[in-house]
């Protein structure tokens, strides 16, 4: 006699195709912040590199033309083509990040603003429209500007041009109504940043530094910052009955008013604006919107007052020389980086130690206690 035997085929019970998902989530809640944050990191990388470039092309320009690119920060003599309109210094390097052909479209006798003007609230809107000489140039993209940790929108309060953002800007070092660091000094007479700027139509040019080469750095070009990141702002005001408001964003994005007739110390500016209470959309909006700006605040230059991702001050009239405290900022949560003169590159903790950071952006003031790490 045989016995037959019958096969059984068992299935997961419901049991244990819960315990089995379950099992998959936690891994992969597990996976995904290792997954974030490895491509962090290659934002973090690829952002570091950019700025290395950066630092290669401005070394490379000043071998060429025995200065550093200068930022126009106003309206410029037509027939000067490295004197025109509100160009900034990402403009002029353009041929030493292989975009030479890009360099050859600008018109540089050609203010690069469709609204101009000498009076303060004419420098309020940075607006390059469809029809201006340069809106093609003005629009074009490059990657190497641009940090991928720092998402932005593309919008037309630039222009109608839609003007290309830009991630970084130059150190222009501390405000011009400042008497340093401790206050045992005169007002600053001269910008102590690492950029030149100068604008041609001022009839006050001590300010300026319209040329700046290696041997302007008696701080040490291992000791002054060049470049750093600026998060681009991507907020739009918005009108309401009661004027115009920015929406809810980062603070880094945020500018706030700073009077101009008072001089402080770099503590007591930092004190100031941190108490001013609401910001300004009109002076906030622009901040990163068109890389080619040499408008104060399109914010392609900063300033080594407040600490890294603090909110931005601007003082009013400050808008033709580049006194516009546009803060270090980045998108990277735990720092920011910056680049050096000798071409290093260093990634800045926030928590720095304000007179660090401070002595960071001086390049003549015999600051003692520098230190990029």
């Amino acid at each position: 006699m045989t016995k037959n035997k019958r096969c059984w085929h068992h299935g997961f019970t419901l049991v244990e195709l819960l315990v089995v998902i379950s099992i998959i989530g936690v891994l992969v809640g597990l996976l995904l912040p290792a997954v974030q944050a490895a491509r962090e990191a290659a934002r973090r990388m690829q952002c570091s590199n950019n700025l290395k470039q950066l630092g290669l092309a401005v070394q490379s320009y000043e071998s060429a033309f025995k200065t550093f690119p200068p930022t126009i920060a106003g309206s410029g003599q037509p027939g000067n083509p490295r004197g025109g309109g509100m160009y900034s210094w990402l403009a002029m390097i353009l041929p030493q990040i292989e975009q030479g052909p890009l360099f050859q479209t600008v018109n540089f006798s050609a203010p690069m603003t469709s609204v101009m003007g000498a009076s303060s609230p004419n420098y309020l809107v940075l607006n390059i429209r469809a029809d201006h000489v340069n809106a093609r140039a003005a629009s074009a993209r490059i990657a190497t500007y641009l940090c991928p940790s720092d998402p932005w929108v593309q919008t037309e309060y630039a222009g109608t041009a839609a003007p290309a953002p830009g991630s970084y800007a130059g150190n222009l070092g501390w405000i011009r109504q400042t008497t340093g660091i401790n206050g045992e000094d005169q007002p600053l007479a001269r910008t102590n940043g690492a950029m030149p700027i100068m604008n041609p139509a001022d009839t006050n040019q001590l300010w300026y530094k319209p040329t700046m080469s290696f041997r302007d750095f008696t701080d040490g070009a291992s000791n002054t910052a060049l470049a750093s990141e600026r998060v681009i702002n991507s907020l739009v005001p918005v009108q309401s009955g009661f004027g115009s408001f920015m929406p809810a964003g980062p603070q880094s994005v945020m500018s706030y008013c700073g009077g101009a007739s008072a001089v402080r110390t770099l503590p007591a500016w930092v004190s100031y604006c941190k108490g001013v209470s609401t910001p300004d959309p009109a002076y906030s909006a622009p901040h990163g919107k068109a890389w080619i700006s040499g408008l104060s605040i399109a914010g392609n230059t900063y300033m080594h007052v407040l600490p890294p991702n603090q909110r931005n001050c601007h003082v009013y009239g400050g808008e033709p020389n580049g006194n516009n405290m546009v803060t270090a900022s980045s998108m990277h949560g735990s720092g920011v980086h910056l680049i050096a003169v000798d071409g290093s590159v260093h990634y800045i903790s926030l928590s720095i130690e304000p007179r660090i950071w401070w002595a960071m952006g001086s390049r003549n003031g015999a600051e003692s206690g520098v230190s990029f790490e």
